[in-house]
């Protein structure tokens, strides 16, 4: 039996053209399927709420991506409503903060609303605290942030921690993905 010869190599070479395309191709999916897990839902409500309370869109869409992954009809076990994942009392609270004086409970379903009460809060917290405790304070509440800073502050508890953390990223991403 005689054995073919061959330069040692088993795949056929690739010009610069074929990689550089197919790299591009690869960077085009990526970006695609990055897009696909971080959308721009709701662009006009974020946009306008977020220029009312001074807050970055990035900001926001990262948010919305933590508490309730853009459905507007979601529910937490602790009783948070809607797109930003609000409690009743914190929507009441911030219908009257924001001049909502048509406020009804059924409003933390309605993304506009939900989204406007949302940057209000996030807003009133910016207010209120500097970093990444304005996302503690959002997840876990302001009196309890108030007692975290009083006691060193650090984040005691891990799922406020994972979230700040979170945010923090899904922030990047955005601003990454699409400029904002």
């Amino acid at each position: 039996m005689q054995i073919p010869k061959t330069d040692g190599t088993r795949f056929r070479k690739f010009s610069f053209a074929e990689v550089f395309g197919f790299a591009v191709l690869i960077a085009v999916l990526a970006v695609m399927s990055a897009r696909w897990l971080f959308p721009l839902g709701y662009r006009a409500e974020v946009n306008a709420a977020a220029a009312r309370y001074g807050l970055e869109p990035s900001e926001v869409y990262a948010v919305i991506k933590a508490e309730s992954n853009f459905d507007p009809r979601a529910k937490s076990r602790a009783g948070a409503l809607g797109l930003m994942q609000l409690l009743p009392s914190t929507a009441e609270f911030c219908a009257k903060l924001c001049g909502m004086d048509d406020y009804e409970k059924e409003y933390v379903f309605d993304p506009e609303k939900n989204i406007m009460l949302g940057c209000c809060y996030l807003g009133y917290l910016k207010e209120r605290f500097d970093g990444r405790y304005v996302y503690a304070a959002y997840n876990a509440g302001e009196g309890r942030v108030r007692l975290w800073l009083d006691g060193g502050g650090n984040i005691p508890v891990k799922e406020t921690a994972d979230y700040v953390v979170r945010v923090t990223r899904y922030k990047k991403i955005y601003e990454l993905l699409y400029g904002l």
